[in-house]
């Protein structure tokens, strides 16, 4: 009983450290909205003014460069009921609470062409509250914690060392190379948003495939159902000025929902909703929420006896992004209405 809640609480938790990237090989689905058929009607109708047209936004690229700096706050939060029954008598209930905070600033020493090669990442702030904590009930400080560590991309492989070169114990490497694991790749979610201009209210249905890039699933999470965004509206950033503004917002806020499926690697189940604020002049992500139910059941049967545990609960995530910039002017602020 205890394996199979630590192993949901681990599967859970590398939400924590969303966006892996391949190649987008698929096309985007578009919807439109379609005005309802009306019924006709004897009495005279008031002149109906023309509809305007819908406000769309052409996002661009751009590229990275050594010097560029991104702070990131992350926050992960699972509320979790389990239930562990033994030839169908309930052997042990339980309530357990995950929870981590991160706070990393990564900054860029190294480019091959237009990817990231090289960069140092600090974590001024992590602490995670588990099941597996000496206490419980309390934030337990990680060992990543105050250090700075050198990532570098060779291939497929991320190398992760610390300030002097030498390659950190195996439970420091693991938390640095999941923040790493992304650097140096695609942006799939830049090779959605760059395919043709987007109107507010407009859905994108982002391929399965592409999906679980996007969002850092990795295999053991499950099978990507749903990965819908709808462009909400589109906000000015406070660093640039009103009367200079573009007649678009700087930053897109997307709504977006995830749902994913149990498959034969996991039994984990999740169903998301949220938004998505994505940086128009570069793609970059600034912020995501998201909130939703999970749960999860597996079945073993012995010779002896059908054991059988479940367990469910309510996910939070957030992450937020601030970024600082070589060129002028490209620095990306979180707009007001984002903000906690």
């Amino acid at each position: 009983m205890d394996r199979a809640l630590i192993n949901l609480i681990r599967l859970t938790a590398c939400l924590l450290f969303a966006a892996g990237a391949q190649t987008l090989a698929a096309q985007t689905a578009y919807d439109s909205a379609v005005r309802p058929a009306t019924a006709s009607s004897p009495t005279p109708l008031p002149p109906v003014a023309e509809p305007q047209p819908a406000q769309t936004v052409r996002f661009q690229r751009r590229p990275v460069q050594v010097g560029d700096r991104a702070q990131q706050e992350v926050t992960v939060g699972l509320q979790l009921s389990s239930r562990f029954t033994q030839s169908g008598q309930i052997a042990n209930e339980s309530q357990s609470t995950l929870r981590r905070e991160q706070r990393r600033r990564i900054e860029v020493t190294g480019v091959e062409g237009d990817r990231i090669q090289t960069a140092t990442i600090k974590f001024d702030h992590s602490r995670n509250q588990s099941p597996e904590n000496p206490d419980p009930e309390t934030l337990t400080v990680q060992v990543v914690e105050g250090k700075t560590y050198l990532a570098e991309r060779r291939g497929e492989a991320m190398l992760v060392t610390d300030e002097a070169g030498v390659i950190p114990p195996l439970d420091e490497y693991k938390l640095v190379a999941d923040v790493a694991e992304n650097l140096g790749k695609p942006n799939p979610l830049a090779n959605l948003l760059l395919e043709r201009p987007i109107a507010v209210g407009q859905r994108i249905l982002v391929p399965r495939e592409a999906a679980a890039s996007v969002l850092g699933l990795r295999e053991q999470v499950g099978t990507v159902k749903r990965f819908e965004l709808r462009l909400e509206r589109l906000e000015p950033t406070p660093a640039v000025p009103s009367a200079a503004a573009e007649p678009v917002g700087d930053i897109a806020v997307f709504a977006a929902t995830i749902e994913t499926l149990p498959n034969e690697s996991t039994p984990l189940e999740l169903t998301l909703t949220g938004m998505v604020a994505v940086e128009v002049s570069s793609c970059r992500t600034v912020a995501a929420e998201f909130r939703g139910p999970v749960q999860m059941s597996t079945i073993e049967r012995t010779r002896a006896d059908i054991y059988q545990f479940s367990a469910a609960g309510d996910l939070t995530v957030s992450i937020r992004s601030q970024y600082d910039c070589v060129a002028p002017k490209s620095a990306a602020r979180i707009p007001l209405s984002l903000r906690r």
